[in-house]
């Protein structure tokens, strides 16, 4: 993709959040979802629900789709096209991150700068289960946080990470377990603009 860049998810100790905006959803975006992990139907739902209810607070509604991860088998909606500001795509691996390294990524999007946008994301779900283990976290609260991050990235058309809220880019143990004070909602600067984003978007599409 032209202009493409990458932006990773990073665990280390970050500054508290600030308030989310509170309206009810009036945007949409539907989420195709390639599960190459294998992660269970249990897991993947309740990670959706996380994720879900982070862009709920931001008056934002996620629709997901399962698509098929094996070329034989049917999948006639995620064979469409993609729009911009209606679909977007995530893909869940499982990969050993190479070794010895400090700052743990979870995940990454990938953006076109002249476009200030992006479809594509994947979330590495090795990492994510190590990390969860490590700092008493669900594994499906992780990942749904994760996701939500990613997909803040894509909507947002940036690759800025503030210091407080969700899109930070540094998450610590201690937030994770409750132990330090953090938020993982997004601002409502940052809800106003995905919600005119896609609605932009959606309108130019039609």
């Amino acid at each position: 993709m032209k202009g493409a860049m990458y932006f990773m998810v990073i665990l280390i100790a970050a500054p508290a959040g600030v308030a989310e905006a509170a309206s009810g959803p009036d945007a949409a975006i539907a989420i195709r979802t390639y599960n190459y992990a294998a992660v269970s139907a249990g897991h993947l739902a309740a990670a959706r629900s996380e994720a879900g209810q982070i862009f709920k607070r931001a008056g934002i509604l996620l629709q997901w789709i399962d698509c098929k991860v094996r070329a034989e088998d049917d999948g006639a909606v995620c064979t469409e096209p993609l729009f911009a500001g209606r679909d977007l795509m995530l893909r869940l691996i499982d990969r050993t991150p190479a070794g010895g390294e400090r700052i743990v990524a979870l995940g990454e999007s990938i953006l076109d700068r002249e476009q200030r946008g992006g479809l594509l994301m994947t979330i590495n779900v090795c990492p994510v289960r190590v990390v969860a283990g490590r700092a008493f976290t669900p594994i499906t609260t992780l990942l749904g946080r994760a996701v939500a991050h990613e997909i803040g990235h894509l909507l947002l058309g940036s690759a800025k990470h503030p210091r407080q809220g969700l899109m930070r880019a540094l998450w610590s143990h201690d937030e994770l377990r409750g132990f330090k004070p953090a938020h993982w909602g997004f601002s409502a600067t940052e809800a106003a603009r995905m919600r005119e984003t896609l609605r932009g978007t959606a309108h130019t599409a039609d």
